[in-house]
């Protein structure tokens, strides 16, 4: 249902594997939606349809009551084994952080038995299948399209600047934290983006 005209009857779309196959009012009693969100409505809908290939994703989407919006995404569901891939930003996180408190700093290291901060993002960035990183920060810098930090998204990498060009690099988390090859003293670590004189550059989005 429309929040913003709860007692109206919305069409929604069914498609399948990408393919629109079904535009369909919702226009069935549903009492149970009424109770629920505490609304008086025809909220639901029955979709019937033949498919010759084995259906991997459908998807179902609602069209606000009122207006000419986009439809939005309400509802996903994956048959006959099929998994979504994982979006190569959260393969990066997921793999960097595994790492965290766990592998010690170790001053040119690019493996877990110790890492220094590009041989940490080298090291990550080909673990996570994104990308083959040079050596150091300067040149992992050369290698991405810098972006503003508006456009920056988790698994992005931050290179701190100074002298030039970069002296140290991270893998953005999100939010202004990072995942970082630290200090000898504090190893992996989940922390803040700690300077303004950083850029952020990508090469997967």
């Amino acid at each position: 249902f429309d929040p913003g005209h709860p007692t109206v009857s919305v069409f929604v779309d069914v498609v399948v594997d990408g393919h629109p196959t079904r535009r369909v009012l919702a226009s069935r009693s549903r009492a149970d939606v009424d109770r629920v969100y505490r609304i008086h409505g025809n909220h639901g809908y029955t979709a019937t349809f033949a498919w010759k290939a084995r259906v991997h994703v459908i998807g179902v989407y609602a069209h606000l009551a009122v207006g000419g919006s986009r439809p939005t995404l309400v509802g996903t569901a994956y048959l006959n084994g099929y998994r979504p891939p994982v979006p190569l930003g959260t393969r990066i996180v997921t793999a960097a952080k595994q790492y965290v408190g766990k592998t010690p700093y170790v001053d040119g290291g690019t493996t877990p038995r110790g890492f220094d901060c590009s041989g940490y993002t080298q090291y990550v960035y080909r673990q996570a299948k994104v990308a083959s990183l040079p050596r150091t920060a300067e040149q992992q810098r050369r290698a991405m399209r810098i972006i503003p930090a508006s456009l920056a998204r988790p698994g992005d990498l931050v290179f701190y600047l100074g002298g030039g060009g970069a002296y140290h690099v991270a893998i953005y988390a999100g939010g202004g934290m990072q995942y970082a090859a630290a200090t000898p003293r504090d190893g992996i670590r989940y922390q803040h983006v700690w300077s303004s004189a950083v850029q952020y550059g990508t090469d997967w989005h």
